[in-house]
């Protein structure tokens, strides 16, 4: 008897894997983590991942302590499940969490001009194609694969002659649905939820907790996998106030396309307002990226962005300076 409900234990429990929707269910690396070609450390590993990155499950289940997963880039492998943060997604609207708010301070730059809202009638022209010349060679207007709708938003290099000046929760409000990772994937349902919103151009007040510069792992199909630090994206958490958590932030990108023209735009110069009381204003195209949504609640808070970045500008000596004058 014992053996028996053992038995029917085991079938209850294979039926509940199968039920799982593996699509659904994403890992995030909580260290630096190596995946191997099998569950077992006999073998050098096949890639690493770093702290942050996001994969997708391949089986539900881990075996011999290991995961199997797939990362964006199409590298299968296994991966120690203790190094992983298993993140579960469901259809529906996104909504996440945006933390404790500390109060604004009382010298806040933000002037009463600023609206709160997006308005889906503003101006929302197309990007325009543009090839970039690195040291690795030539890259074009979508990358090398990934996702190309967005990847080619992503290289723009327009500069509108007027950006929506909006406050920080206008942007983190915006809605989207929960979807695939690539836009080429959306239904017409989907891609009508983020139309009113994709490529509006804006400025909007923040502070910036990192500069994250991606010239590590096997870099992005945006930039046709290049890696040298020229030739990539910074991706930078901007938070409403000084004191909140990078899991509430909003992430804003400058891309080496634009940067090109922008030298002064560095890690060091803009240094001083890293998890500082300063605060920066960002202008450039808001953009959903899709890619990320494992990340929702730990290094963001919504997959909107402003992407590209195209102007920075820090609050220095009671008012704003265009880093390009530094």
């Amino acid at each position: 008897m014992k053996r028996l409900f053992t038995i029917i234990g085991m079938m209850l429990l294979s039926l509940f894997v199968l039920a799982i929707d593996v699509s659904a269910i994403e890992a995030i690396a909580k260290r630096k983590a190596t995946l191997r070609k099998d569950p077992s450390t006999t073998h050098a590993p096949v890639a690493i991942l770093l702290e942050g990155e996001d994969v997708e499950l391949v089986e539900p289940a881990p075996r011999k302590g290991y995961l199997h997963v797939r990362t964006p880039n199409g590298d299968e492998g296994w991966v120690y499940a203790r190094n992983m943060e298993i993140v579960s997604t469901s259809s529906g609207v996104a909504v996440a969490s945006t933390g404790t708010a500390t109060t604004p301070s009382a010298s806040s730059p933000i002037h009463s001009g600023v609206v709160t809202q997006i308005d889906p009638n503003w101006d929302k022209p197309e990007p325009n194609s543009t090839t970039y010349d690195g040291p690795d060679g030539h890259c074009g207007a979508t990358g090398d694969g990934g996702d190309a709708i967005t990847n080619r938003r992503k290289n723009r290099t327009d500069i509108s002659s007027q950006y929506h000046e909006v406050t920080w929760k206008a942007l983190q409000a915006m809605p989207y649905p929960i979807a695939a990772k690539s836009l080429e994937s959306w239904t017409q349902d989907e891609i009508a939820q983020i139309q009113p919103y994709q490529g509006v151009p804006v400025s909007v007040v923040g502070y910036m907790t990192a500069i994250k510069v991606q010239d590590h792992g096997s870099g992005e199909s945006t930039n046709c996998h290049f890696t040298n630090s020229e030739e990539v994206d910074w991706h930078v958490p901007l938070v409403e106030h000084p004191s909140s958590p990078e899991a509430t932030s909003i992430v804003v990108e400058t891309t080496p396309r634009v940067r090109k023209t922008h030298p002064k735009w560095t890690p060091s110069n803009l240094s001083p307002w890293v998890n500082s009381s300063a605060p920066v204003r960002i202008s450039g195209w808001t953009m959903i990226d899709p890619e990320h949504r494992a990340h929702l609640g730990k290094y963001r808070s919504t997959l909107w962005e402003v992407h590209p970045v195209t102007k920075i500008e820090v609050f220095k000596d009671g008012q704003w300076v265009d880093v390009d004058i530094f």
